[in-house]
Order: C-alpha cells, then structure tokens, then sequence
C-alpha cells in the first residue's frame, strides 16, 4: 500500500510538473439533445480524412456531453456524429494547419427521429459493450433474450459472468460484487438485487472493474450500476411489459412519464414471479467421531424470486439548478421449497445400525416490505462542467422475515422429525454524497466529495423442533437469540483527471472510516471493530494512431463482512445443513489491475482486457460435519487468493443482416488455504467460458438470435464444479407500426445443461448434481407509445437454469 501511495504521489508532482503547459486540444464541442438540453455521452464522434473512408480519430464524449479530439494531422476532414434514435450529425469542411488554433464547435444540437427507438432497432444496433476510462457500459438492446428477464439477463453476455445451478452471479469468480441503482444502493444485494430489475426498465449497465476514488470501496470485483431508462422528449410516453414461462415465471410491468421544458415525472410498477425448477440429486457422506452417515436425496426442488413494487419520480430543472425526488414501496424476496425423497443408513466400522427411507420437505421464505426515498440536487455554475450534486438516501425495511420448515415423513406420510425457524428483523439504510466538480482547463477537472453510510439492522431469532413422543413442536429456548448491527461509514475522497494531446489520465484517493457494531444474547458474540482505510486509484488512456485505444488501471478495495456471515448462532436451510456465522471475520483486501486494447475496425470493434485480482483474508463458506448425517456451513477466512487472465470481446457485422458478438474469458485461479483443519486444500484451476451472440434480420420487423454458450470448471478449497454447456435460440416480431414487439425464447434448446458440484474432504464426500426442467419457453409482449424510448434486448446467455445449488 504505501508503494501504490508513492506511486501516486510520483505521478502527481510529474503532473503538475510537466502537463500543467500541456499542448490543449486541436478540435472539441459539446453535444446536447436538441429538445431536452441534457448532454449526450455515448455517441460516437468520428473524423475523416476527405477521400478516406476509414476514420482518423474515433471518441467518445464524457458525462457533460464534451469531447476533446488531439495529435490531428494538418488536413482537412470531416464530421460524423451518430448515435441510435438520432439523426446523424455531420459537418465538412474542417482544415487544420501549423497554425490552426483550437477549433472550438460549440454545442451540437442532436435531433432524436420523428420515430421511436423501437421503430429503427432492427435496422441501426447500438454496440454491446462502450469502453470509457473507468468502466464498461453494456446496452440493454443487446440481448433479445433478456426480453422479460431481469438484469442477470443482461449480464450474462458479458466475459467472465458465470451464474450458478440456483442463479447466483459471481464475476470473475468472485460474487463480491455491489449493485447501485442510477449511482445509489439498490433495494437487495447482490444477485437477489440483478433479479429484481424488470430488463424493460433498464437503459444500460456500468460495470465497473477498478473502480476510481470516487466510488465506494465495498464489492471485490467492482461495482454494478443499473442505469434506468429515461424519457427525454416532451410530451407523455409509456411502455407496457407482459411476460410469461412454461416453468410458470410470470411478471408484468409498466411505466409512465411526461417530460416538459422544466418538468418531468415518471410511475412505474411491476409485479414479477421468477420462478426457477430442477431435478435435484444428492450423494453424501458424512464421518463424525467413529459413525459415517451416508443419504441420497432426489426430488424437484423450486424457488421464486419476486417483487411487486410501485414507485413515482419528479424533477424540476431551474436555469441552473435541478432538483429531484424518488420515492419507492413494494414487497419482494426469496422463496424456495423441495419435495425429496430421502434415504439414509448409518454405520459404525462397516456395520449398519440405523436404516431409514423418507420423503423430506423443505420451505424457505425469505422477504420484507420496504419503502425507500431519494432527494437530490445538481447546480451548476457554469457549462464547462463546474458543478455541485448532493442527495439523500433513506430505505425502511419493515416485517422483514427469514422462515424455514424442513420435515421428514415415513412412508405413511406420517411427520418423524423436523424444525422452524424464525428470523424477525427491521432494516434501516442510510446514506448522503456531495460532491464537487472543478474543471481547471479544458481538459482537466478536480473532485472532491464527502459520503456517509450507515446499515442497521435489528430483530431475534427463534426455533421450534419436533417431538415425536408428543408430536408437537416445542421451542428451543436455548437457540432463541436477539441480535443487533449497525455499520457506518465516513468517506472523504479527492481525483483528479486531465488529457494531454493523446494521453488521458485518472487519479484519486478514498479515505474512510468504518465502525461495526455487533450485539447479541449468546454470551460473549458482542463486537465492536473500527477500520481506519486508504484506497488509492489509477485510470490511464492512451490512443495511437489509426485509432488504436489502451486503458490501464489499478484500484484498491474491500469486501466488509455483512451481517449473516457474522451471526453467530445456527440457523438451518433444511434439515441436514445447517449454517452459522463468524463474529471474528476480517474484512477482505483486494488489489485489482487491469490493462485493455480496443479496436475500432470500421464497423467492427475487438477488444481484448489483462486483468489480475489479488485479495487478502479470502472469505468463504467451509462446510464441516456437525451431527450425525448433518452438514454445518461456516464462514472463515480462508487465506488468500488469485485470479489472472484475458477477457476478449469481438462486436463484428458480418453482413447488412447478420451481426456476431464473441465473448470469451480464460483465467488462471489460485486459493492458497490457511485453515488445513476443515480439510481444505491449496486449489488452482484454469476457468475458461466462451458465448457466441448471432443475430440475424430475417426481414424488416423480424429478427432471430442464436446463442452458444460453454462454461468451464470452477473450484473452491474444498471441491469443484464441472463444466457445462447450453444453447438459445430467440425470435423477435414487431407488429402494429413496431409499437408492440413479441419475444419469443427458447431456453437450453438441446436440453444439455447439467450441474455437477463435488465437496471432498477427510471428514466430508459430497456429489451434487441438478438439471434444470425442460422444456424452458418464455415469451414476452412488450407495447411503447408516443415515442417512448423501449428497448427490445436481445438474447440472454442465461446460466440460471437451476435450483439447489446451495444443499
């Protein structure tokens, strides 16, 4: 760390020494949307030599909508601007000589067409992935799949997401990984927060690997920021999603907004039932003291990720000053059940001396009913990006309930054993920001913040267990326990970010400070820990000729452990695994570098990103015997581990019709274990996935989508998971003057998907395996009126196929 520090420090002072003359730029503007004002920064701004078709300088603008083009030859060129749902913007005539000042275009008006978005898709696709500095933006309409999915659905197309048998994300191997919704925290975490996002809702997603000073520091792997859509034309627009499934996933979803010169509002909804069901199959032996149990279940097992929610937004822009507030309520969460058949036999030195065979059931239900507001403010003191933003976050999670019921029936379908449990709480989030921008030259800008957090959360935990004698259950007093946690954290950052003719550059430092406070009624649980950080972060850019783009980047971070991998009493997922957590846990270090080519080949763009991943005090879930033929999962600090490989990324348009996006990732890992006594082994594997996105324009209104996906083996200490593949197949029809498109997709079409997990240790054999139930159809009915920016995506290379993962 305190190299990285005196790195940083080098290069400010050689900054400052050296680029505080720098050469300024030879041509820039600012592009706005005509009617709206507001700034446009994905477009793509080429320049072309006059008689050469291939352009001299591609760029993209920043947030404020100003682009900067350097190191331009003497010639003359011209102009293109161009952006999906826009007119194409261009302008001849532009000659630069050894003597040419910055030529300075001032601000560039782009109209949107008389047509909706969804009126010119099929003919005029936006680009899968965008690269800017500091993260990569994956279009929503890039994937026809996702129609009537979530924001997994989205996702999955991109390298290096995998999604397990029971639809947890990890990226690049890791799930640590934090979920904001337009720049604040979404409602749920992680994965449950992807699932929760209507894919009709969402413009974009920012993926951020390395994030910068600027951004929290929780999640390993980055940070995953939903940005959702926004109608910026004048009048009243809408749009209407309806989807259903075989496996009976059902959601329906809308929203409505009008927009004037000053004022818009939005409403939305969404009622949505995600329902995911495999055939699950267990082989598992446990060894404690001289007794191995050895049980088989089989069965179908089920579980619905839903959420039914409303929520209103308005903002009012003055001439120099908006203001915003979002308010937001509904009711979602997690359930999950089984149905099994269950066989069990122990023995003591090869002898048998306990035989059973059963049906056991299992129901878990994990919600709450939640409110959450946001208030903000942008001001801005001029147009060359000097500003100041603040907001206000505030979310209540009320009745908010974990339950769990596992039985076991004879034969007779007569109750032999089982348990309950009951996890109360009330959840409180709060958080603050404000922010600074000072552009101190043209193409330079200093920023400085201040951002508070705070997570609380209180409530009890109860058990009842079944008496056979008396069959009833009675409490278990000795279990009962009342917890109470609270984390807050104060954040001070500073970044500074400037271009030099062909050379972009990002530095900033984040302090904080974090205190964690643990309560609970099991003697001796209670914690109090205080945290004092620094986390450094470095962007840098450079563009060579004929448009040849390297981005590098180095970024410092932490996963905190979260409640449930503290709570140090033992809660069940069903009756033979058992679970509890660690009030001593350390936090996790990470140290993330980076390094990406990207190409721009005419229409064609390939990239290709180095990355390696280091992280300290790896946290991980170790599964141990606990009684005889139970399991009991532990969250520890297993030691340290590493990730290193290549993502490469091929967006190519083979023919006026056919567009092909490759992704790939090829990664080598490497766990080195510090906690030998749980039969844990240091692991290395090589990961290696690889989706293919066809695309094809069978006619004006209709277009079909092909996937291929392949995903590789995977391990942890303690076991691996073996590979599989799957293929999708989509077709998309607009109807009604492309007002109502319907998606119709077809899920692992060669019914090849299969999960295979396998845990080993001395004490533990365990063989997982899941198949997700066939046929998996879906279609979706998506209807946009007066305009309204819809976004029909486009495939999905959809891991979530299973159900059971975690037993």
């Amino acid at each position: 760390m305190k190299k990285c520090l005196l790195c940083i420090l080098v290069i400010l002072c050689f900054y400052y020494s050296a680029f505080s003359q720098s050469v300024t730029p030879r041509l820039k503007g600012r592009i706005v949307d005509v009617n709206t004002k507001t700034p446009i920064d994905f477009a793509d701004v080429l320049l072309y030599v006059e008689g050469d078709d291939n352009p001299s300088a591609h760029v993209l603008p920043d947030l404020n909508g100003q682009f900067f083009v350097n190191d331009l030859k003497n010639g003359e060129y011209s102009l293109l601007i161009r952006l999906v749902g826009y007119d194409v913007y261009s302008r001849t005539g532009l000659v630069f000589t050894s003597t040419s000042p910055l030529l300075d275009l001032g601000v560039i008006q782009m109209k949107p067409l008389e047509v909706g978005l969804a009126e010119v898709e099929v003919v005029a696709q936006k680009k899968q992935i965008v690269y800017k500095l500091d993260k990569k933006v994956i279009e929503a309409s890039s994937n026809l799949l996702s129609s009537g999915g979530t924001a997994v659905d989205i996702l999955e197309n991109t390298p290096s997401i995998r999604v397990d048998a029971e639809g947890e994300v990890t990226f690049r191997g890791s799930s640590g990984f934090a979920v904001y919704v337009d720049g604040k925290p979404s409602v749920f975490s992680g994965t449950q927060a992807l699932e929760q996002i209507p894919s009709g809702h969402i413009e974009n997603i920012e993926i951020i690997t390395t994030p910068s000073a600027r951004h929290d520091t929780e999640g390993d792997v980055g940070i995953i920021n939903i940005i959702i859509k926004r109608h910026t034309q004048n009048g009243l627009s809408g749009m209407v999603n309806l989807t259903g499934s075989t496996v009976l996933s059902r959601g329906i979803d809308f929203l409505v907004s009008k927009q004037t010169k000053a004022l818009r509002w939005y409403v939305g909804g969404m009622w949505n039932d995600n329902l995911r069901k495999s055939d699950f199959n267990q082989q598992k032996t446990t060894i404690l003291n001289d007794t191995s149990t050895m049980s088989h279940s089989d069965g179908p097992r089920e579980s619905n990720n839903f959420n039914y929610s409303l929520k209103t937004g308005w903002m009012y822009s003055f001439p120099k000053t908006t203001l915003n507030l979002d308010l937001e309520g509904g009711y979602g969460g997690r359930t999950r059940s089984g149905d099994l058949d269950y066989e069990e036999e122990r023995r003591v030195d090869e002898t048998i001396f306990e035989k059973g065979d059963y049906f056991s059931r299992d129901e878990y239900d994990l919600h709450e009913t939640y409110y959450l507001g946001t208030t903000g403010f942008a001001h801005k003191f001029d147009d060359r990006g000097h500003n100041l933003t603040g907001s206000f976050y505030l979310k209540y999670g009320g009745d908010a309930l974990e339950y769990f019921q596992s039985d076991l029936f004879d034969k007779n379908d007569k109750r032999q054993q089982g348990h309950r449990a009951w996890e109360d709480e009330h959840r409180w989030t709060v958080r603050g920001n404000l922010d600074y921008v000072y552009p101190y030259r043209e193409t330079g800008k200093l920023e400085t913040g201040y951002q508070y957090f705070s997570y609380l959360e209180d409530g009890d935990y109860s058990m009842q267990f079944w008496d056979p004698a008396k069959q009833e259950f009675y409490w278990r007093e000795d279990i009962y326990n009342t917890f109470y946690f609270q984390r807050g954290i104060h954040s001070l950052y500073a970044l500074v970010a400037d271009s030099y003719q062909t050379f972009d550059f990002q530095i900033g430092l984040r302090g904080e400070y974090a205190r964690t406070v643990l309560r609970s009624s099991i003697e001796g649980a209670n914690r109090i820990k205080n945290h004092y950080n620094l986390f450094p972060s470095v962007h840098l850019g450079y563009t060579f000729p004929n448009d040849h783009h390297i981005l590098a980047s180095y970024s410092h971070r932490t996963t905190r452990p979260q409640l449930f991998y503290m709570e140090p009493y033992i809660t069940y997922r069903d009756y033979y695994s058992a679970e509890i957590g660690n009030p001593d846990i350390r936090p996790e270090y990470i140290d993330s570098y980076e390094l990406n080519y990207k190409k721009n080949i005419g229409l064609h763009t390939v990239s290709a990103t180095v990355f390696h991943r280091s992280r300290q005090d790896k946290i991980e879930r170790l599964r141990v015997p606990y009684e005889a033929g139970v399991t009991l999962d532990s969250m520890a600090n297993v030691g340290h581990d590493y990730s290193t490989g290549m993502e490469l990324s091929a967006q190519m348009q083979l023919t006026s019709r056919w567009n092909l996006n490759i992704n790939g990732s090829f990664y080598h890992y490497k766990v080195e274990n510090e906690i030998k006594s749980t039969g844990g082994t240091n692991e290395k594997s090589t990961n290696y996935e690889i989706a293919l996105n066809n695309a094809f324009d069978a006619g004006k209104y209709t277009r079909i989508q092909f996937d291929g996906n392949f995903v590789g083996p995977s391990v942890t200490t303690q076991g691996r998971t073996d590979a599989f593949w799957y293929v999708n197949l989509a077709v998309r029809q607009q109807l009604l003057n492309r007002r109502l498109t319907a998606t119709l997709a077809f899920r692992d079409v060669f019914n090849s998907a299969r999960y295979v997990s396998t845990i080993s240790t001395s004490n533990l054999e365990s063989v997982t395996r899941i198949r997700p139930n066939y046929p998996l159809i879906s279609l979706t009915l998506s209807y946009t009126f007066n305009n309204y920016k819809s976004k029909i995506t486009q495939s999905k290379t959809d891991h979530d196929l299973f159900e059971g993962t975690n037993h």
